[in-house]
């Protein structure tokens, strides 16, 4: 397995990958949506996604870093083939973001989720994020019952 950025090439693999363990745990809400059709401006604004992919080539996990309208970096669509399979993929990924975050000398970096999911939770919790409240405003989704920021300072 290796960490690669981003690639064109795995563009639908990014897609494929959080639309279904969205779909398996919730439903695709208008964020979402927005989200995944907003690719390319992510990335031009500075943001980055990292893969996990296997000697064949196989996208493995996935995990979007960006920077938010107002001003925060947040790590969104985070997924993994077959999640939960303890191939070290998710977290490898995960692990890809903080560096670039720390490259980029970011002050913080937001997660939100859902208490149902529960192995991310748990490794966000491993990674040193910090609960935070849930700011509805500032996250739309309906699903978006927990929050969490990582410091670098």
């Amino acid at each position: 397995m290796k960490i690669v950025p981003y690639d064109p090439k795995y563009k639908n693999d990014f897609i494929e990958l959080n639309k279904r363990w969205i779909t398996e745990m919730f439903a695709i809400e208008p964020e979402d949506i927005r989200e995944l059709s907003n690719i390319e401006p992510a990335l031009a604004t500075g943001g980055q996604i990292f893969f996990a992919v296997d000697d064949g080539d196989t996208v493995l996990a996935c995990c979007m870093i960006a920077p938010r309208t107002d001003g925060d970096w947040e790590i969104l669509k985070f997924a993994a083939r077959g999640m939960y399979t303890g191939t070290g993929a998710g977290s490898a990924c995960l692990n890809a973001c903080m560096d670039y975050a720390r490259e980029r000398k970011l002050e913080r970096v937001l997660i939100v989720s859902n208490h149902k999911c529960e192995q991310a939770v748990r490794l966000y919790r491993k990674f040193g994020f910090k609960e935070i409240p849930v700011n509805k405003q500032k996250f739309p989704f309906e699903q978006a019952n927990i929050a969490f920021e990582q410091s670098f300072n």
